[in-house]
């Protein structure tokens, strides 16, 4: 079987053609500055551009032309990173960008509340358990995870034995997000704890001996580590040496640490999260494991700047609906002159549509709410936990529970989930059954008297 290294297409740049009087001409041109913020919009790059029928006339079929503007002024305009690749070269990245998003961020998501009222202290901790499985699954499944949405959660929620590699590569996820969660997101970055959390991601799923361990330059063939993200033919990416590897390290901490030198000037925590989950892919220190401890670190930045919002988005989710340009844009960012809006503009893009669907989400629920409780504690004098536990089953009557999913989803004692489960079995709203060595609720037909009354 034939490899072959992926390479971008891209012109040459002619910024001969573009000089003194002619340059700035077209940069005060209206038309050509409205071209440029739209290309900027998505952050196109030539293989989509060249395909926009409204690139400005003025330039004929001579798109390239077109081309080398942009790249001048993506120029213009871009910041140096510490970040580097393994021949030297610094990443460069233009914030300025996404300003008013960020903006937005620092308004709805620097806190807990979204930008929606209606929320209880119980809901937002539901909602993030909520987001911890689903984001385990599906940062899981971009590695692999060969286990469907629906077994993967019915596994967490319940507590069951994984079986296999693909659950426990999710079980191994979701231990870890818990931990950054409750106690690590107020830890400093190490080398001990990069070590720590690759362990527990890939606990069970790699041999004991490579968990927690940097890769070697070659494996026992002698071949570097390559990353194949669509078939075994087409390599995306030879990863560095070890030494390199080794040596940037200890920047990739500091930066992560907001060490004054490498964090200045100031750069945006959602930027900067973004920047560390790619330059922990740049780097791929270990051998199995780098995507998912990735993207944990992202979690781990942003909890530990305070931006806890971030505890109820699931980015993998939305990043798995597009796995390839995911792959894409980390191509894009190293082979066209190392320009890092690429990958950050994709995973601001992602945040947006999962920030957008939460509202949505939470919005529709606070209204459910709304509509329900009134029955629910009036009439029958159910607790905040048994009414979301209700709705939850009146949305597919196969749906189940046991005491341990309880205990997890509501965070609670298994005494309090007890006598809510046996409350809600007197009062005709559950059923037990044994199935196995196993006790599961399942709703009756008598739900509909809250959700659907006469």
């Amino acid at each position: 079987m034939t490899e072959k290294i992926y390479q971008i297409e891209t012109p040459p740049l002619t910024p001969e053609k573009l000089q003194g009087d002619e340059l700035r001409k077209y940069f005060e041109d209206p038309d050509i500055k409205a071209a440029l913020s739209k290309t900027d919009e998505d952050y196109l790059h030539w293989e989509k551009l060249k395909y926009k029928d409204w690139i400005p006339s003025q330039f004929g079929t001579n798109k390239e032309i077109f081309w080398t503007l942009v790249k001048l002024n993506r120029m213009i305009n871009a910041m140096k990173t510490p970040i580097k690749d393994s021949k030297g070269n610094f990443f460069k990245v233009n914030p300025a960008i996404y300003n008013q998003y960020l903006h937005i961020i620092d308004k709805e998501m620097a806190g807990n509340l979204m930008g929606v009222e209606g929320l209880s202290e119980n809901d937002k901790r539901t909602f993030i358990a909520r987001n911890i499985i689903e984001e385990s699954i599906a940062s899981s499944q971009l590695e692999g995870a060969n286990t469907s949405r629906a077994v993967a959660r019915q596994m967490l929620l319940e507590g069951r034995k994984p079986e296999g590699h693909s659950e426990q590569m999710i079980v191994n996820n979701h231990r870890t997000m818990l931990r950054i969660e409750q106690e690590l997101c107020n830890e400093s970055l190490s080398l001990g704890l990069i070590k720590e959390l690759h362990s527990m991601i890939t606990d069970g799923t790699i041999s004991q001996e490579k968990q927690g361990v940097f890769r070697e330059t070659y494996d026992e063939k002698g071949n570097k580590l390559v990353v194949k993200p669509w078939d075994n033919r087409t390599i995306a990416y030879i990863t560095p040496d070890k030494e390199f590897v080794e040596s940037e390290l200890p920047r990739l901490i500091d930066f992560a640490n907001d060490k004054e030198k490498l964090s200045a000037p100031f750069i945006h925590p959602l930027v900067k999260a973004i920047m560390i989950h790619f330059w922990i892919g740049l780097l791929h220190p270990f051998e199995d494991g780098n995507g998912r401890l990735a993207r944990i670190l992202f979690y781990w930045y942003m909890l530990k700047n305070d931006y806890w919002a971030f505890a109820y988005l699931s980015l993998s989710e939305k990043i798995k609906k597009s796995s390839q340009q995911y792959a894409k844009v980390y191509i894009y960012s190293e082979q066209d002159g190392c320009d890092l809006n690429y990958f950050v503009h994709y995973n601001i893009s992602k945040i947006k549509l999962a920030h957008k669907d939460f509202q949505a989400y939470i919005t529709r629920k606070v209204k459910e709410n709304q509509n329900v409780i009134s029955i629910s504690q009036h009439k029958y004098n159910f607790n905040e936990r048994q009414i979301k536990l209700l709705q939850y089953l009146n949305r597919k009557m196969e749906n189940r529970t046991n005491i341990s999913s309880h205990m997890k989803l509501y965070e609670v004692s298994k005494l309090t989930a007890i006598n809510d489960l046996k409350n809600l079995v007197e009062k005709g709203f559950l059923e037990k059954k044994k199935r196995g060595r196993n006790v599961y609720y399942y709703p009756t037909k008598k739900i509909r008297e809250i959700f659907s009354p006469d």
